[in-house]
């Protein structure tokens, strides 16, 4: 007897915490729906308008800040697996107000870049062109506007990434003098 009522009891306390669960489970997917604010007809015909309260949109989070500054180029990769060119006094210097300049070998370079979420867009629009003994420059035009897609920043490293998040510039914030 004393047997019977313990599985009695074990069975009415398992089943008493699985209904407070699902219900629990039916608050928060409720708390997550938009609420309706008006019904104008019947909600089940086809003409009638069900109007919600929702929120439309995300704000990006703003990086201009933390891209602000100089920033020495250690590593061009122009492939993913190619051994990865090593770039000495080269720089990017961001501007807040999406411009940036850099200078890879003999000529400064600049432009301006775009960003949206994850993704950084760059545009050179003024290069003064002078012949140089390499072809890194070259290499640098085409890899930052055709295939550098994506950016991953802090306080002291940018990564520019390409498409497949494939690491094309390591930079290294340039110390103030």
């Amino acid at each position: 007897m004393r047997f019977l009522l313990f599985i009695l009891s074990f069975t009415l306390l398992i089943c008493t915490d699985s209904v407070a669960q699902k219900s629990k489970k039916k608050d928060k997917l409720a708390a997550g729906r938009p609420r309706i604010i008006q019904v104008l007809g019947d909600s089940l015909r086809t003409d009638s308008i069900v109007i919600y309260e929702t929120e439309i949109g995300y704000q990006m989070p703003d990086h201009s800040a933390k891209f602000k500054g100089k920033w020495d180029i250690q590593v061009m990769r122009k492939q993913a697996r190619a051994i990865p060119d090593s770039l000495m006094n080269s720089y990017f210097e961001f501007d807040g107000d999406t411009a940036f300049s850099a200078f890879v070998g003999c000529n400064k370079l600049s432009g301006t870049y775009i960003i949206k979420g994850p993704t950084i867009k760059f545009t050179v629009t003024d290069s003064l062109i002078s012949t140089c003994d390499n072809d890194l420059e070259q290499w640098f035009i085409k890899l930052i506007q055709e295939r550098v897609s994506y950016f991953g920043v802090d306080e002291n490293i940018l990564f520019l990434k390409d498409v497949a998040y494939n690491i094309v510039f390591d930079c290294a914030r340039k110390p103030d003098q």
